[in-house]
């Protein structure tokens, strides 16, 4: 089975089979790394940059970074160079993309934790789904897609959205507002495959496996979520084929991911290899590890799970190249924007142009789903030449309001502190 844009492979078995050059062989779980590895595997980094016995000199005056068991502390120091590139690895949406209702395919963020697996020489492609069921299943993507068919938009947005505004900053993906964008998904309901294999009574989580791996905290393995069995069976959360009628992207999960659209994006686990039911809670790394809400490096904290309510304004006018700062004629402007919450529907958005003193509220207009975001539009009535600071904060059903200020956490999730738009009107 070859990806539509990609030509057949000569060779039919999965690359992630087959174990990388001076790693530790996958075991049947998580591998922990010894310090006689690493040390081994920082040698060998070292050793990359020198040259017939003749140091070379890093580029830019970087020095190349070493594998670590531990992520680095927050900051108040520049962006560093791993997060550069991590930066480049994983893009995200312009925000002049929030006048779209569907993300146009190459506009949407882009999160990807360690490689791009080549899946197009399994055929066919096999899903699992076992543990704690009367009937363990071993489905093929045709027979999934057998399926009641849905097509659902749904917003997706990273657990991390937000934390480059933290100081000191948690190191990691560096995004401010752009991990985010609306596919329109066609996939099948989750809960009718979990019914048909039949929960058992002490089914408790539902595990989702990614055919993606790599080492982090000093790990190697899958990436692997959880959630309890009841949001696991409620609506809305499909196992997904096309975006926007077409194949997924492979970046993008090709040829199968789970979409939970009320959760953060880590529960979206792409490239989907196995659905496990377990009778406790899951320990796997990106589960206890990461991805949780913490204060310090040792506090175990609580999960991230659904997404805090957040508004955003496509930033009116035109930008300076360099700055973005925005520049707009005087007069009335229409401002627009899209909000959304993992706890309900959006009920209010508000609209300030004088950095939060005053507010007024904008106007709602229907989602296309109930699962994607909700368009707002604010009428700006005389603007009159001077500086102006735009902001805007959401409120859902379920009465959360968007923060003035951010949220501070070690690891910087679930931040959802208010935009704020610097604008010059001439």
């Amino acid at each position: 089975m070859a990806h539509p844009s990609t030509r057949p492979q000569d060779d039919q078995q999965s690359r992630i089979d087959r174990p990388a050059p001076a790693l530790p062989a996958r075991a049947s779980g998580p591998s922990r790394l010894t310090r006689r590895t690493f040390v081994a595997l920082s040698a060998a980094a070292a050793g990359a940059i020198a040259i017939g016995g003749r140091a070379r000199t890093a580029l830019a005056g970087h020095i190349p970074a070493t594998p670590t068991v531990k992520r680095p502390p927050p900051s108040d120091d520049l962006v560093t160079e791993q997060e550069t590139l991590l930066s480049f690895r994983c893009h995200g949406m312009q925000l002049e993309a929030l006048s779209y209702p569907i993300t146009p395919i190459g506009m949407h963020y882009l999160l990807i934790h360690w490689d791009v697996p080549r899946l197009d020489g399994i055929n066919p492609y096999r899903v699992t789904l076992g543990g704690r069921v009367r009937t363990p299943l071993t489905l093929t993507l045709d027979e999934i897609k057998a399926g009641p068919v849905v097509k659902q938009p749904s917003i997706m947005e990273c657990a991390g959205n937000g934390r480059a505004f933290l100081h000191p900053r948690p190191i990691y993906v560096p995004w401010f507002f752009e991990a985010i964008g609306t596919y329109e998904y066609t996939g099948t309901p989750l809960r009718p495959l979990l019914e048909r294999a039949g929960l058992l009574d002490d089914a408790v989580e539902v595990v989702f496996s990614g055919w993606d791996e790599g080492i982090d905290l000093g790990v190697r393995h899958p990436f692997e979520r959880s959630m309890p069995v009841e949001e696991a069976l409620r609506d809305g959360v499909i196992l997904a084929w096309e975006a926007n009628g077409q194949p997924l992207p492979p970046q993008h999960g090709w040829p199968l991911r789970l979409v939970v659209p009320d959760w953060y994006g880590m529960a979206s686990v792409k490239w989907l290899r196995g659905i496990t039911v377990v009778s406790e809670p899951f320990a796997g790394v990106q589960q206890q590890k990461v991805y949780r809400l913490t204060q310090t490096a040792d506090d175990p904290g609580s999960p991230v799970t659904r997404k805090s309510v957040r508004a955003l304004m496509q930033p009116p006018g035109i930008p300076d190249l360099f700055t973005r700062h925005r520049f707009l004629p005087s007069g009335s402007h229409m401002l627009n924007g899209m909000a959304w919450s993992g706890w309900g529907p959006i009920a209010r958005v508000e609209v300030s142009v004088d950095g939060g003193t005053n507010w007024a509220d904008a106007t709602l207009d229907k989602p296309v789903s109930p699962y994607a975001w909700t368009p707002w539009r604010f009428s700006w009535n005389g603007a009159s030449a001077g500086e102006y600071e735009l902001v805007t904060r959401g409120t859902d059903a379920a009465g959360n309001v968007q923060p003035l200020e951010p949220y501070w956490t070690y690891q910087g999730m679930a931040q959802n502190g208010v935009q704020r738009i610097a604008l010059t009107v001439a």
